[in-house]
């Protein structure tokens, strides 16, 4: 009786181990991915793309504008790196583009918060906390989502957190 009592819950905690590691396919992250570029699109901003990219443990946020208020004479780019994550900034005239990528394993967990734009209109937020281990650096960053359906926020940050402690975030 004993045995089956262990075996049971070793094969318990066998499941809930797992589970938290559990992979995510690549049809489960083009389909987050494609929800994300639909919530993160401003309807008053036509011209301006924000746009999160995933790729194994990767991730990258790029937000284009090609009608940003930027006169330049001379094209501007300027980058950082650092292993696997970095940012890079581009600008010309009407254009702005700026690239910042990231490890899910050095993401802090996930949260969300309702905020209000520049023109009064009310959105969430996705808060994303980047803290690499052994670093003292920290940099935190967020993904606009142009919902006030709360319930599909919480999808969205239930299955983001999914990617990122598949990804060994703790």
């Amino acid at each position: 009786m004993k045995k089956h009592f262990f075996f049971l819950a070793l094969l318990a905690a066998s499941c809930f181990s797992y589970d938290a590691h559990a992979q995510v396919s690549v049809a489960e992250k083009q389909a987050l991915t494609k929800q994300l570029a639909q919530l993160m699109r401003d309807p008053e901003k036509p011209k301006q793309d924000v746009i999160l990219t995933m790729s194994g443990c990767q991730a990258e946020q790029i937000i284009r504008d090609r009608d940003a208020d930027v006169q330049m004479p001379k094209p501007l780019a300027v980058s950082y790196g650092s292993g696997n994550s970095g940012w890079a900034v581009k600008m010309d005239n009407g254009m702005f583009e700026m690239r910042m990528s990231f490890e899910w394993a050095d993401v802090s967990p996930l949260t969300y918060e309702p905020t209000t734009g520049d023109d009064g209109r009310k959105h969430f937020q996705i808060n994303i906390k980047k803290h690499k281990k052994g670093s003292s650096s920290n940099t935190s960053f967020n993904l606009p989502l142009h919902t006030t359906n709360e319930a599909t926020v919480k999808d969205v940050v239930r299955r983001l957190e999914k990617v990122r402690r598949s990804c060994g975030g703790e």
